[in-house]
């Protein structure tokens, strides 16, 4: 996948985007999801996540090409609804076969948590996460899915 331009790295034209980077920020522009939001649902930090979306960070006021770790790619690909393949294609066999694993455990979601904060902040994040899919509808819309599903299911 080659790298896509960036506005943001015109300070640094000669800077390759990594592909991995390129393909979380396309997703993240086409989620609609808010940075914070992200970073409270992935558990990663804000700044973390602006170094993963851009691929480089600043070092001594010179920006430098910086590659996200699998980690980091399995948490924000878990939130984003990044596909393994995806992650293959842009070389990064290792954090594909790492988010097909999350994937296949329980939708992604920890079943523990190393502190009750990062506990209450992957929380927050997914309650924000809902408040902003159930936004894009208008009451009526959720009401008849409503009674759409609860008639599917009187038939059953």
């Amino acid at each position: 996948m080659p790298s896509m331009p960036d506005p943001s790295t015109e300070v640094a034209p000669d800077l390759q985007v990594p592909p991995e980077s390129a393909l979380l920020r396309m997703t993240y522009k086409k989620s609609g999801i808010k940075v914070a939001d992200l970073a409270a649902a992935s558990g990663l930090s804000v700044s973390s996540i602006h170094i993963a979306l851009n691929g480089f960070r600043y070092r001594d006021g010179v920006a430098r090409v910086a590659v996200p770790p699998d980690r980091t790619l399995v948490k924000l690909g878990s939130v984003l609804g990044v596909e393994p393949d995806a992650l293959r294609e842009a070389g990064r066999e290792r954090a594909a076969e790492l988010l097909d694993e999350v994937s296949e455990s329980d939708q992604s979601l920890p079943t523990t948590f190393s502190s009750d904060a990062e506990a209450k902040a992957h929380a927050a994040g997914r309650a924000a996460l809902a408040r902003q899919v159930l936004a894009a509808f208008s009451l009526e819309e959720l009401r008849a899915e409503v009674s759409r599903r609860e008639e599917g299911g009187a038939r059953m």
